[in-house]
């Protein structure tokens, strides 16, 4: 039996949703996989996404970013956080090193700590990362006002550049520390039912526009309940309940649904843009409000391709905390409707090319990059640095 462990960054949502979609798409591949999963991301998540046997093991290999609540992050805090992890990182290597070799480990998949690919090195198995991003990409914007962390992002680029391969989402960063790179469509979560059907289970009226509060499992500290109270107009939907009951905002529990499910059934979602959250509207084709989330790189990208592919309006964190929604949701309801199909099998071909390794004698360790390319069924490499999908 293969066994592949997959390391996870703990920071938001997306990173864990993402992953358990490739997951269950490889398990489809190989039934008979053996699935660790390591990550502070919360257990229910990935039993709520992921439907085959694994095993969690809760283990932090990165920091991520420090967020005071969704929409502001604390960069000093950040990089001091990651200093004391990259002082113990020789140690954490080793330990994890060790349990990789003990367990048989077969395939390391990354999404995305640094740590991932020297611990996979150092085991001696194939070590391939996921992601739109790369933390050096993050923290080097922190870095430039606090120049004594520099060296941080020095080591983390390092470490990327021991994975063996990288797969690139749409919305992507440069990634130029990953040597090996290949371009793959993007990972979302379609709904399976109908808006009628998940609308039933969910007891919501028709009569009102459904408008889902999303933002990363993380809450907004501020916000005017009051003004949005009196949006009476709207039914606001959030699986995190209010610090008061608000009476047109309802909390409510997925009970056999899915989270893309409550995205596909809502008029519009309001959020502050995560790969997550604006991957599943461009599946699900769901209006977004969106509003600024902060020093966070991939926000440029995310936008840029909800205005590219998607129907989406800005909303300034100003007016967002303050409950002044009315206009920003009129104006976004009444946009035209003109969708850009975009590919969302990133699972399913990220699958194809993890099962590559899986198989006895391809690739393996140490192969020269033609050969991994050759390999993974891929012509020619997706070099780091070209324009992001």
């Amino acid at each position: 039996m293969a066994h592949v462990v997959a390391y996870i960054t703990g920071h938001g949502f997306g990173h864990a949703t993402r992953m358990a979609a490739v997951i269950g798409a490889l398990t489809e591949r190989r039934p008979d996989l053996a699935v660790s999963l390591v990550s502070t991301a919360p257990e229910w998540l990935f039993r709520l996404n992921l439907s085959v046997p694994f095993r969690v093991r809760a283990r932090a290999l990165d920091v991520g970013v420090i967020q005071r609540d969704s929409i502001h992050l604390d960069s000093p805090g950040t990089l001091a956080a990651c200093a004391r992890t990259q002082e113990r990182q020789d140690a954490l290597i080793e330990e994890e090193a060790a349990v990789l070799r003990r367990e048989a480990v077969d395939l390391v998949v990354a999404d995305i700590p640094p740590a991932a690919f020297p611990i996979a090195r150092r085991a001696g198995v194939p070590g391939v990362g996921i992601s739109n991003f790369s933390w050096d990409w993050i923290y080097a914007d922190y870095a430039r006002s606090l120049p004594s962390y520099a060296p941080l992002v020095g080591a983390i680029r390092e470490a990327y550049g021991q994975a063996d391969l990288f797969l690139r989402l749409p919305f992507h960063g440069p990634c130029d520390a990953f040597p090996v790179v290949r371009d793959i469509p993007m990972i979302a979560r379609r709904s399976r039912r109908s808006r009628q059907e998940i609308r039933q289970r969910l007891g919501l009226p028709e009569t009102r526009p459904v408008i889902l509060l999303s933002f990363g499992g993380l809450d907004i500290q501020g916000i005017d309940f009051d003004r949005v109270e009196r949006l009476t107009e709207y039914l606001f939907l959030t699986t995190q309940a209010p610090p008061r009951p608000v009476a047109n905002l309802r909390a409510v529990a997925l009970d056999g649904l899915r989270y893309e499910d409550l995205v596909a059934q809502a008029d519009a979602v309001i959020t502050k843009p995560g790969y997550g959250i604006v991957s599943d509207c461009l599946a699900n084709r769901t209006p977004v409000l969106y509003t600024s989330r902060g020093e966070f790189a991939e926000y440029a990208r995310l936008v840029e391709g909800l205005e590219r592919f998607g129907v989406s309006r800005f909303i300034g964190n100003a007016d967002l905390l303050a409950g002044n929604w009315r206009d920003a949701i009129a104006a976004l309801l009444g946009q035209p409707r003109s969708w850009t199909d975009l590919p969302a099998n990133g699972a399913d071909v990220a699958a194809e090319i993890l099962e590559t390794f899986l198989r006895p004698g391809l690739p393996g360790r140490g192969e020269t990059e033609p050969q991994l390319l050759r390999a993974v069924g891929q012509a020619t490499a997706t070099q780091c640095g070209s324009p992001h999908s």
